[in-house]
C-alpha cells in the first residue's frame, strides 16, 4: 500500500506532491527520509529540489554526502534557493554551492555578497575562500603527481585517487584523474571570474579573504585575477600589488612569483625577495622551480645579488636535509639564477652526486645541463657520460654530439674503450663516419703509446676501419701507402691485410717495396718462396737487406744458401745483415765470413763488418778490430773500429767487476 502511495506522488504532477514528500523528509525517520529524498530526486522538481536545500542543514550526514554527489541536478534548484526570501534556505544553498564545488553558480555567491547582508556576505565569502583553496589544491596535486595532455599534465587512465572519494567531485568518471581536472577546468574559469568581480566591487571588512582567495588562483599566466595587475582602474588592483610587493605566505608562493614576471612588479620584485627568510617559504621556492622557467624573472633574480643570494654553504647544507627528487628540483633552480656556468657545474655535480641512488633525479638534472644554451660548459654533460646507468650515457652522447663541441670527439673516442656496448653503437652510429678520418689526419702528431690507444678506440667504434686501411695501401698514393702500412704494423694488423701487404712487395717505388716487406715479415704463415724472391730479384739493396732480416727472424734452414750467397753480396749493408743471421742461426762458416769482410779493401765494408761483429758478439775476431783501429788507412773506419774495441774493454771490465763480486774467477773477453 505505501509503495503505491509513494509511486502516486512521485507521478503526481501536483505541488502538494511535493509539499508531502517534504514533510516526510522533515519529520521522518532515517530510512524514512531516504525513501522520502529518493522521490524526491525522481521527480527533478524544483520546488522539491529547493525545499531539499533548504533542510540541508538538517539532515544526517549520511543523507548530505547522498545529496552532494548529485548537486548537478540542483542547479537550477541552488539558484532559486539563493534568492529565496528565506534567511536560513539562502545560507544553505550558498553552503552546498561550497560544498558541492560548484564553480558553475559562483554568480549567485556573488549576488549574496553584495546583497547588504553581514551574514550572507559572511558565508558567501568563505564559500569564495574555499572554492578558490580546493582549485589551488587539486592543480598542485595533479601538478605534482602527474601531466595532463593540453595542461602540462599527465594523467593516466582509470588511476583511482583519494580526492575523488570526496562528496563534492561530481564527474562523468570520478574513479580517474582525468575526470578531476577536466572538473577543475569547466569549475575554475567562472571561480576566477567571480573572484576577480568580487575584488572590483566589494569594499569593506572582507576585502582581505577576497584578496587571498584572488592570490591562491594566481598560479598560472592565464589566470583572471593575475590579470587584474594589467587592469586599468580594477578596484582589485591596488591590494594586490601592495600584497605581491610584500613576501610571501607559503601558499602564495606562485602569485608571487608570477607578479614579478608577468604582474610588471620587477621594480620592487628584488627588494620582497631579498627579505625572504622563513624556511616555508623558501622550500616553497625552491619546490615550485618550474615557476622560474621565466626570462623576465631571471632578470629579477639577477637583481637579488646576482642571482647568488642563497650561499653556497647555506645551499650544501640544504642539500644534505633533502631527498634526491628535491635536490634535482634545485638544481632546476640552480641553473635559472644566472650564476656563472663554472660555478653552475660545481653546485649541480654535488646535487648529482646527492642524487645518485634516484634515477629520475639524475635524469631531471641532465635536462637542466641539455637545455643550456650551444656554447655552453659541457662539463656537466660530460659527468653523466661516467653514470652508472646506461641510459643516461646514452643521452649524454648523443647531447655531446648535438652540440659538437671542439673536444667533443676526443671525449666520445676515449669512451669506445670502457663504454657500454649500446653507448659504443650511438658513438658509432654518429662520428664513426669521420673517426677514420680524424685519426688517419693526426697519427703523425701523436706520440706512438697515444697513437695505439687511439687506433684501438678506432678499430672498435669502425668496424670497417681495416677495410678502409686496406683502400689507403691500394691507393697510388706512395705516402699514403707507407703511412698505411706503419698503421697497420703498429696496429697489428698485418695478417689482415696480408694480400695487399704482399701485392706492395712487388711495388714499383723501392721506399714502399722496403716498407712492405718490413711489415709483411709479421706475418706468421708467410711463404718463404715471397721473401727468397723479394732477396733474389728485388733491384735495390735496402730491400734485399731488410728481406735478410725478415729471414733471420724465421730462422729457417731453408734460408741458409740464399743467405751465404748474399754474404758475398757487392753491398756492405745486405753482407753485414747476411753475416748476422748466419751467425744467429748457428752457421760456423759465419766467423770466417766476417773475417773475410773485416778485411775487405772497400772501407764501408769493414764499417759494416765492424757493426756484425758488435752485433754478433765473435769477439775472437777483436785482435782483427785492434788491428784496423791502428793501422786503417780510412780515419772514418779507424774511430768505428775504435768504438768496437772500446765496446770490447767495457763488457770485459763489466764482467771482472761482476766475477769479483761473487767470487768466481774473471773471464778475458775472447
Amino acid at each position: 500500500m505505501s509503495d503505491r502511495l509513494l509511486q502516486a506522488l512521485i507521478s503526481s504532477p501536483n505541488d502538494a506532491a511535493d509539499d508531502c514528500l517534504l514533510e516526510g523528509l522533515r519529520l521522518g525517520t532515517t530510512p524514512e527520509k531516504t525513501t522520502c529524498l529518493d522521490a524526491i530526486l525522481r521527480r527533478n522538481n524544483v520546488r522539491g529540489l529547493t525545499g531539499v536545500v533548504g533542510q540541508f542543514d538538517a539532515m544526517p550526514e549520511s543523507l548530505q554526502h547522498r545529496i552532494l554527489g548529485q548537486v548537478k541536478n540542483f542547479h537550477a534548484a541552488l539558484s532559486e534557493a539563493g534568492r529565496s526570501d528565506d534567511h536560513a534556505v539562502r545560507i544553505n544553498a550558498l553552503k552546498m554551492i561550497a560544498l558541492g564545488r560548484q564553480g558553475k553558480l559562483a554568480y549567485v555567491l556573488l549576488e549574496n555578497l553584495h546583497a547588504g547582508d553581514d551574514a550572507l556576505a559572511d558565508v558567501a565569502v568563505k564559500s569564495l575562500v574555499a572554492m578558490a583553496r580546493w582549485v589551488a589544491n587539486e592543480t598542485r596535486a595533479l601538478q605534482r603527481e602527474d601531466r595532463v595532455p593540453g595542461s602540462g599534465f599527465r594523467v593516466p587512465e582509470d588511476t583511482p585517487t583519494d580526492a575523488d572519494s570526496s562528496p563534492g567531485t561530481q564527474n562523468p568518471d570520478p574513479g580517474t584523474r582525468a575526470s578531476i581536472y577536466s572538473d577543475l577546468m569547466a569549475q575554475r574559469p567562472e571561480i576566477e571570474a567571480a573572484v576577480a568581480r568580487a575584488l572590483d566591487l566589494h569594499r569593506g571588512k572582507h576585502a582581505a579573504d577576497l584578496l587571498r582567495a584572488g592570490l591562491l588562483l594566481c598560479d598560472w599566466p592565464g589566470s583572471k585575477t593575475l590579470a587584474i595587475l594589467h587592469t586599468a582602474k580594477h578596484g582589485g588592483q591596488s591590494p594586490m600589488v601592495r600584497r605581491l610587493q610584500q613576501p610571501p605566505a607559503s601558499e602564495s608562493v606562485e602569485s608571487f612569483l608570477l607578479g614579478a614576471s608577468h604582474g610588471q612588479l620587477r621594480s620592487h620584485f628584488h627588494i620582497a625577495f631579498s627579505r625572504i627568510n622563513e624556511a616555508p617559504v623558501l622550500d616553497g621556492l625552491l619546490r615550485r622551480t618550474y615557476w622560474l622557467k621565466d626570462h623576465q624573472l631571471e632578470t629579477c633574480l639577477h637583481h637579488v645579488t646576482r642571482g647568488v643570494w642563497l650561499g653556497e654553504q647555506e645551499l650544501m647544507h640544504d642539500i644534505e636535509r633533502r631527498s634526491p627528487a628535491d635536490a634535482a628540483k634545485i638544481a632546476e633552480w640552480v641553473a635559472l639564477t644566472g650564476v656563472h656556468d663554472v660555478i653552475q657545474d660545481e653546485r649541480i655535480e654535488r646535487l648529482r652526486n646527492h642524487a645518485m641512488t634516484d634515477f629520475d633525479a639524475r635524469l631531471r638534472i641532465l635536462r637542466v645541463a641539455v637545455r643550456r644554451k650551444r656554447g655552453s660548459s659541457i662539463k656537466l654533460i660530460q659527468s653523466f657520460l661516467t653514470d652508472p646507468d646506461e641510459r643516461l650515457m646514452r643521452m649524454a652522447a648523443r647531447e655531446l654530439i648535438r652540440r659538437k663541441p671542439p673536444e667533443g670527439e676526443n671525449l666520445l673516442l676515449q669512451m669506445m674503450t670502457s663504454a657500454p656496448e649500446s653507448v659504443r653503437r650511438v658513438i658509432s652510429r654518429s662520428i664513426g663516419q669521420v673517426g677514420f678520418d680524424m685519426f688517419w689526419n693526426r697519427f703523425d702528431r701523436l706520440d706512438i703509446l697515444t697513437r695505439r690507444s687511439a687506433g684501438k678506440a678506432m678499430l672498435k667504434l669502425l668496424p670497417d676501419a681495416t677495410l678502409r686501411l686496406g683502400r689507403r695501401l691500394a691507393g697510388n698514393n706512395i705516402e699514403d701507402q707507407l703511412k698505411a702500412m706503419q698503421i697497420a704494423q703498429e696496429l697489428g694488423l698485418s695478417d689482415q691485410l696480408r694480400s695487399q701487404l704482399i701485392g706492395l712487395c712487388t711495388h714499383l717505388n723501392p721506399k714502399v717495396r722496403s716498407k712492405a716487406i718490413h711489415v709483411v715479415g709479421e706475418v706468421d704463415d708467410l711463404p718463404s718462396d715471397t721473401l727468397i724472391e723479394r732477396l733474389m730479384s728485388d733491384t735495390d739493396a735496402r730491400v734485399r737487406a731488410n728481406t735478410i732480416e725478415i729471414l733471420e727472424t724465421k730462422g729457417k734452414t731453408a734460408f741458409l744458401p740464399a743467405l751465404a750467397q748474399r754474404a758475398r753480396s757487392a753491398n756492405n749493408r745486405e753482407r753485414a745483415n747476411a753475416i748476422k743471421a748466419m751467425h744467429r742461426m748457428r752457421v760456423t762458416t759465419a766467423s770466417s765470413q766476417l773475417l773475410t769482410m773485416l778485411q775487405d779493401p772497400r772501407p764501408e765494408h769493414r764499417i759494416s763488418a765492424l757493426w756484425a761483429l758488435r752485433q754478433t758478439g765473435i769477439w775472437p775476431l777483436v785482435n782483427e778490430a785492434v788491428k784496423i783501429a791502428k793501422q786503417d788507412e780510412s780515419l772514418k773506419v779507424r774511430r768505428y773500429a775504435l768504438g768496437a774495441v772500446k765496446q770490447v774493454v767495457e763488457a770485459a771490465q763489466a764482467a771482472n767487476a761482476a766475477g769479483a763480486k761473487t767470487g768466481g774467477t774473471p773471464k778475458a773477453a775472447g
